[in-house]
């Protein structure tokens, strides 16, 4: 029996922390690029036996089973009937809606589409005859549009959701590029709108052990098809979630903005999500702040936090501005408006817009439907400044200092009504063009709270109507893609949460 130094297995800090470490010396990259101390390397000392029966196993590991037993040759042969798919390089963007990806079987360009059900009803495992036994069918005849309202549980955000692939037949991949041979990779899912966050370690406590997303960390999420169902499904549903209950999210967390796109190039969607997620702990603050009684130490908290929102706001500022600057590189607008559109599905927002792409309709309709929400918190933290301890407004000499570079105009309610209306004529081309109709329900639910808020002025019955019937177009686009979806026979590859 010899002792000898074991592998380096990564350094102390990477490896209390669970995640991949590079072995850099003197200290790892991984922990200088984040600002943590590097523990170092320690080598664990193993034994290794000699003997020609074991071959030279390291004595804490079991010997060779090379006979191998019954059920390790069956999941062996599982394996086999899974094929691994890969996505071609040059690697692109998540939010592109068709890649091409290869496996043993080939190469071929598949559609991404994501649909929220029931996984339980809604997957059904294919027959005894079938030739492959991961092979699945669907049943979403009663799919619906996603219900987006909060239900200020203290339970946390949850999300499962199961890959599928639908690949064409070998004869059509031959053919030119086109939607008659074009695959499908589909995300079914299934989340509450729970949003409830702890800070702790995910070890220390029962409720984060259970998330298995976040369990596996940021590093998990940097290839196909993780990387593309954690940026098209995961985040902007927990984001949302965040949003709509007013609570933090780990998703704030600076490695979990940075890591999973290390392979992956950003768009502006995913750069947008970035200064969103601080908004939830900002709410937070502020449901807090508000309700207090009207005092000099409210005032001050309030004045704080405004400053953190005039710091968000700049961020919002320059990254629109980055928009912009992308846009007029390749020659085109942003958005142009359609005329003369009538009916009474179009009332009151007769003239519609419309994007040079998808991705740039769901960017317009996030980013509008996220500063409504963020602009009424800013107003809500302007009222309990500018209240006296009296509850009348303060006089001309009283008035607090307010942080500089706040523009009290833009946070006026005529100005999210702008917003809201720019929400309104975006959904519209958000829907025909999108492949996952879900991601457009808590847009909607933030335009429709914020005209039920007009009801006591007695405005926005047209909005409301609108409202209204955009959603019974979201069920029937749901409904339109599971019937689409249905028709076809799938493999599952993946499974998360």
């Amino acid at each position: 029996m010899v002792g000898v130094p074991g592998k380096y297995k990564g350094c102390n800090t990477c490896r209390a922390r669970r995640v991949a470490c590079d072995n850099g010396r003197p200290f790892c990259k991984k922990c200088t690029d984040y600002g943590r101390e590097c523990g170092g390397y320690e080598r664990e000392t193993v034994f290794i036996v000699g003997t020609q029966e074991d071959k030279g196993r390291c004595s804490s590991h079991p010997p060779r089973n090379t006979q191998g037993s019954k059920k390790a040759k069956g999941n062996q042969t599982r394996q086999a009937e899974k094929l691994e798919y890969i996505a071609n390089e040059p690697w692109q963007p998540a939010w592109m809606d068709v890649i091409s990806l290869s496996s043993a079987a080939g190469s071929c360009r598949v559609r991404f589409v994501a649909l929220q059900t029931d996984l339980s009803s809604a997957i059904q495992t294919g027959s005894p005859r079938s030739p492959r036994k991961n092979e699945v069918t669907l049943s979403l005849s009663g799919v619906g549009a996603l219900d987006a309202n909060p239900t200020f549980g203290s339970e946390p955000f949850s999300l499962k959701s199961r890959c599928l692939m639908h690949l064409p037949p070998k004869s059509d991949s031959r053919q030119v590029a086109g939607n008659s041979s074009e695959g499908v990779c589909l995300f079914l899912y299934e989340q509450n709108y729970s949003s409830g966050y702890s800070n702790e370690a995910p070890w220390k406590i029962s409720t984060t052990q259970a998330d298995r997303i976040r369990e596996r960390g940021p590093t998990a999420y940097q290839s196909f098809p993780e990387h593309h169902f954690f940026a098209r499904v995961y985040r902007p549903s927990a984001i949302w979630a965040a949003l709509l209950n007013r609570q933090p999210t780990f998703l704030c967390s600076p490695e979990w903005t940075v890591v999973p796109w290390e392979r992956h190039p950003r768009t502006p969607l995913d750069d947008l999500l970035d200064i969103v997620v601080l908004l939830p702990s900002i709410f937070s603050r502020a449901d807090r702040i508000v309700p207090l009684d009207a005092s000099l130490s409210r005032r001050m908290k309030a004045r704080d936090l405004l400053s953190n929102c005039v710091n968000i706001e700049r961020q919002f500022d320059i990254w629109y501005s980055m928009v912009h600057q992308r846009v007029d590189e390749s020659g085109g607008p942003l958005y142009w408006i359609t005329e003369g559109i009538t009916g009474a599905a179009h009332a009151p927002f007769p003239d519609t817009f419309n994007f040079p792409s998808p991705l740039m309709g769901l960017v317009h309709v996030y980013f509008s439907a996220v500063l409504i929400s963020f602009h009424q918190c800013v107003y809500g933290l302007l009222d309990a400044i500018f209240e006296s301890e009296s509850g009348s407004s303060p006089g001309p000499s009283m008035l607090p200092e307010l942080p500089p570079g706040l523009d009290l105009q833009k946070y006026q309610p005529a100005q999210t009504r702008i917003l809201a209306e720019n929400v309104c004529r975006s959904l519209d081309f958000a829907l025909q063009t999108t492949g996952q109709p879900d991601l457009l329900a808590a847009p909607l639910y933030v335009v429709s709270k914020f005209y039920n808020g007009l009801r006591r002025f007695g405005e926005g019955e047209l909005e409301r109507q609108w409202c209204s019937s955009f959603r019974i177009r979201l069920e029937a686009k749901s409904r339109e893609v599971g019937s689409w979806l249905q028709e076809k026979k799938w493999v599952e590859t993946k499974q998360f949460g």
